[in-house]
């Protein structure tokens, strides 16, 4: 018969797999990494399964360390309660965002604002950063959930898909190429276009958009926003080609919208951890997103259309 593992062997198998290293694990736990492997190997030992892989430098949980931290929530929580504390309270539980900017101001806070009514108590903290910071935040640790337009590859990063749009041009109403019903790069060439930064994935991807046809617009500004990017072309600065969600949903009398061809899909995405089990709070935000995408209607973009 096999020695029955220690409440403390649990423990560090928890933490290893909330916090995806051996190093954070013994920070939140106080003690040494070499306590935290020792017990590691000991609970491999006990329950006779290999709980972790190494692959890419980083520790990944087995399909067996997931099945047996889930079974453990029923004995953490009975120890939650004896220590005076609910694990259902959502204080206990704090959720922690991060997106980009627009993202962030845009369609986020009003998201969080009737997510807290929902759920009384619930703590939630949103930090702004670029798509690209996400990573390093989900892999730290200290974002439980990102968002994203971006197309983000890591390996302990997961996008999951909640929204699909495509690009289209905003222009001021007098200008010239507001009387074509659709905006091709042939269409752009030469005139003056407002890009994004060329750190943004996408302003390469248009690039290229414009290389396969041939065709070079007159760049005269670059932003890090679509905001910014909106602001500018509305004052007749020149066109822009950028994402619609979250920023043309209500009809702007100065702005001119038309479709913009070859088709050019832009995903929102929520950024996971792929070495940490998602908590019941991000579960609980993701669907509320998925359902206010769905419920809340965007802005029409029809041929001829002004938004």
């Amino acid at each position: 018969m096999r020695p029955r593992a220690s409440i403390r062997e649990y423990e560090v198998l928890r933490a290893v797999i909330t916090s995806g290293s051996v190093t954070a694990a013994a920070h939140r736990l106080a003690i040494s990494q070499p306590a935290v492997s020792r017990m590691l190997a000991q609970l491999e030992a006990n329950v006779g399964v290999t709980l972790f892989e190494r692959r890419g430098g980083r520790l990944r949980p087995t399909a067996e360390a997931i099945r047996l931290n889930g079974k453990l929530d029923r004995l953490f929580d009975a120890l939650a309660y004896l220590d005076g504390t609910d694990p259902a309270d959502p204080a206990s539980q704090p959720l922690r965002l991060a997106a980009p900017p627009t993202l962030g101001h845009r369609f986020l806070a009003n998201l969080m604002a009737s997510f807290m009514k929902q759920n009384p108590g619930q703590m939630i903290s949103l930090e702004t950063c670029t798509s690209n910071g996400l990573v390093s935040r989900l892999v730290d640790d200290t974002i439980d959930l990102g968002f994203t337009l971006a197309e983000l590859t890591h390996s302990a990063m997961e996008l999951i898909p909640f929204h699909q749009t495509l690009a289209v041009c905003v222009m001021a109403r007098d200008h010239p190429l507001a009387r074509h019903e659709v905006i091709t790069p042939e269409t752009l060439h030469g005139q003056d276009h407002i890009a994004l930064m060329r750190r943004h994935m996408v302003r390469t991807r248009l690039d290229q958009v414009f290389a396969r046809a041939g065709v070079r617009p007159k760049t005269v500004a670059e932003v890090a926003t679509g905001v910014s990017a909106i602001t500018l072309a509305r004052a007749g600065v020149g066109v822009a080609v950028i994402c619609p969600f979250p920023l043309l949903r209500q009809h702007d009398p100065d702005l001119v919208i038309r479709p913009f061809v070859p088709e050019f899909v832009y995903r929102a995405s929520f950024a996971v951890s792929t070495v940490r089990p998602l908590s019941k709070p991000v579960r609980a935000f993701m669907r509320h997103v998925q359902l206010a995408v769905r419920t809340t209607p965007s802005a029409v973009l029809t041929s001829g259309s002004a938004a």
